[in-house]
């Protein structure tokens, strides 16, 4: 009996399983793999067909979106790449559906930053992080510090993250070789948007999902598919490239989660450092508890500490320390004149401590 059916006919608490998907925002995925298996009850086949469509909805107004952003960055001549969304689940399952979308990622040079927020802008976006008007100085720390800004469409209450780099840590990111040859995908009928190469795309979605702990598996599915056409030699050879890279852990910790949760066959490979045995266990326990009811994030603190070990480089710990000790809410929470602003980092403790205790 294939695993898919087993799994099934094992499953008794189905409420729970919906819950599952929708905290791991895999309603598609959930879908396709169910949806030839017999012996699902008719109630949840039914919630998962509904849910389903509305991701293909949901997904569809992101790609009338992605084209005409697209017409109007090469009217600019912008070069672009569409990170993850749906050029990614047309790569990795063939259909523009399946995958999550719940937002559009732009990658663009910092030289075309200015022109590719006007294009949003003119779009009828309006950004919502920031959302106030930046001083030079906050700009310029916000750009050495964080990747993106966030925009929104009124309308259509989709979501634009523009970056200027992949990772808020530059001591890791390929900077604009990136975006040198680029892949075309076909996203809808004639509709074709550009993408990372492989070489690039592998180990940015590594390093996104090990920077939140792999708490969707959407993530999972994402690496697991992109993973599962390579052989040992392939893995090791992987490996390899992510250490030169300086991401080895961080490579180590999504191969270890796609194989503790069986998704991909577990090779013989060298052991892993303490650190890195440290991050599959933060992983395993981010993937398979529940959602806060808050809202909060999963594990901030051990989010926050396995961040310092997805590089061995002293280099990189010391540029996540910038980027840590860099809060938005405290800027927003306790104004500092222009001529303090440098002040901000080394005031980060005792900010955290006025915020989490004197102003509840």
């Amino acid at each position: 009996m294939p695993r898919v059916e087993r799994i099934a006919k094992a499953q008794t608490d189905w409420s729970e399983f919906l819950a599952v998907v929708k905290r791991h925002r895999i309603p598609g995925l959930a879908y396709r793999a169910l949806r030839p298996v017999a012996g699902i009850p008719e109630e949840i086949r039914q919630t998962l067909a509904t849910q389903a469509r509305a991701n293909t909805f949901g997904n569809l107004r992101c790609i009338g979106l992605q084209s005409q952003l697209d017409a109007k960055f090469k009217q600019c001549g912008i070069r672009y790449a569409v990170l993850k969304g749906i050029p990614l689940s047309q790569q990795l399952y063939g259909e523009n559906s399946v995958r999550h979308s719940r937002d559009i990622d732009l990658l663009v040079t910092l030289h075309d930053f200015e022109a590719a927020e006007n294009v949003l802008l003119q779009a009828g976006l309006k950004r919502t992080d920031p959302e106030e008007e930046l001083t030079p100085q906050f700009r310029q720390l916000w750009f050495n510090r964080r990747h993106h800004f966030s925009y929104l469409h009124p309308q259509h209450g989709i979501t634009v993250e523009l970056h200027w780099r992949l990772h808020d840590n530059i001591d890791i990111d390929p900077g604009p070789r990136a975006l040198q040859d680029l892949e075309q995908v076909k996203a809808s009928p004639g509709v074709f948007l550009p993408v990372l190469r492989r070489e690039y795309l592998l180990p940015n979605l590594m390093v996104h999902g090990a920077g939140h702990a792999w708490c969707r598996l959407k993530w999972i599915a994402d690496v697991t598919a992109l993973l599962s056409v390579f052989s040992a030699d392939d893995r090791n050879a992987l490996l390899e490239q992510a250490r030169d890279q300086g991401i080895e852990p961080a490579f180590r910790q999504g191969i270890a989660i796609c194989e503790a949760l069986e998704l991909l066959p577990s090779y013989d490979s060298p052991p892993a450092r303490g650190a890195v045995r440290w991050l599959i266990s933060v992983a395993l326990h981010a993937v398979l508890q529940a959602e806060p009811s808050d809202g909060s994030n999963f594990l901030p603190r051990h989010l926050m500490l396995s961040r310092f070990t997805l590089s061995p480089r002293a280099s990189y710990c010391l540029q996540e320390l910038r980027v840590q000790a860099f809060s938005v809410e405290d800027w927003r929470a306790f104004p500092l004149p222009r001529w303090l602003a440098f002040a901000y980092p080394l005031l980060r403790a005792p900010f955290w401590i006025i915020r989490r205790f004197a102003l509840r």
